[in-house]
């Protein structure tokens, strides 16, 4: 099978050859410092595209998938041409939504909110980001065509903006004050949430529009989850979420009809899970094992039939700790998710500088040893 063949069939629930693998997506990136020591270990002097100034994993490296059996090529937007972030003199560095970061270590974090009140007047008069600006989307259709034509990988989109909904509202507002905002400021919780569904839904529409016909799948994120629970109630989810990520999902799937959507969350979201199929979700990405009721076997069982699973390999604890936990965490996500299909293997975040270099070449080297059809791993 080709690459494009093996995914296609594993998100159609059909049985490839082996398992598909994936890096360079939204979260299977490797943050620049291990990026840095991975280069180091192969003895490669000269670096990857830089695809991602400013931010933490910067660099997409296709010799080193390639190398590894990984089978994707992944695209995004850009920021607009004409906008260069600005430092004030606290050192806070501004992108064009207005948010102020600042990099520590390394992450970077929010510094600077631009709602410290909830005002609904506030948001008419901010000023916000063109997404109808055509140099976000420069070069997009023809490096998606060559890959089309030219290789046989399965071609996605990241995520243009970092996060969904819930995500740039915490940039805009402030983490406590989101979730404040929904119990004490509802009209203006509503009215933000408006505000961002339709700026998400003009960029995800623009950028897949022209890719549409070579697309596998199209990558949102939002963290929902934390390690032992949703941050919010199905019920919250459903009064304040859903309906405008239902929208935007609907938009993007009538621009991109044979592309699946697939959704990042970090933590513990077993419970949203049934809200999140209904909303329009397909593929179900970080998978992150060790955080409450996210047991592999289980959610296979559960949702099998109606999701595709993504990632899920440990990072908490398999992939700093011997090479043998490595090697064993990887046999065990591959026997409880891949029977049948459904499943491409990935990590459950990005690669950071705590993990082994060794573990990172194991975890991919195992799953094109073990992750072959029909699965005979046995991960007990």
């Amino acid at each position: 099978m080709t690459s494009r063949q093996r995914v296609d069939a594993a998100i159609n629930h059909r049985e490839p050859d082996r398992v598909p693998l994936d890096m360079w997506g939204s979260d299977t990136r490797l943050v620049d410092e291990f990026y840095f020591q991975v280069l180091g270990h192969l003895g490669w002097e000269e670096m990857g595209q830089l695809e991602r100034p400013g931010k933490t994993a910067q660099y997409v490296d296709y010799r080193l998938s390639d190398l590894l059996g990984c089978d994707f090529r992944h695209i995004t937007a850009k920021g607009p041409a004409g906008f260069t972030r600005w430092r004030d003199d606290e050192g806070n560095s501004y992108d064009e939504w207005g948010i102020g970061y600042k990099k520590m270590g390394e992450h970077s974090f929010i510094s600077k909110h631009q709602f410290p009140e909830p005002d609904v007047a506030a948001i008419g008069r901010h000023r916000w980001p063109d997404m109808n600006d055509p140099s976000r989307f420069e070069g997009m259709a023809e490096r998606v065509r060559d890959w089309f034509e030219n290789t046989d990988y399965a071609i996605t989109t990241t995520t243009p903006v970092s996060g969904l909904i819930m995500d740039v509202y915490q940039y805009l507002r402030g983490t406590e004050n989101f979730f404040m905002d929904m119990c004490s400021e509802q009209k203006f919780a509503h009215a933000l949430i408006e505000q961002i569904a339709d700026l998400m839904e003009t960029l995800y529409v623009k950028m897949v529009t022209p890719l549409a016909p070579q697309l596998t799948w199209i990558e949102f994120a939002t963290d929902y989850g934390t390690q032992n629970a949703p941050f919010m109630s199905p019920r919250m989810y459903r009064g304040f979420l859903k309906g405008p990520e239902s929208r935007i999902f609907a938009a993007v799937k009538k621009a991109a009809p044979d592309a699946k959507i697939f959704m990042h969350s970090c933590g513990s979201v077993k419970r949203l899970i049934p809200d999140l199929i209904e909303a329009g979700v397909e593929i179900l990405s970080a998978l992150q094992p060790l955080a409450f009721e996210m047991d592999s076997a289980a959610l296979k069982r559960e949702f099998g039939g109606e999701l595709v699973f993504h990632g899920g390999i440990d990072m908490q604890q398999a992939l700093v700790g011997r090479r043998e936990q490595t090697i064993e965490e990887t046999r065990r996500r591959i026997a409880d998710y891949a029977p049948g299909g459904g499943y491409i293997v990935g990590p459950a975040n990005h690669f950071t500088s705590d993990v082994p270099v060794e573990k990172f070449f194991a975890l991919y080297e195992t799953a094109v040893e073990l992750g072959k059809y029909p699965i005979a791993v046995n991960a007990k």
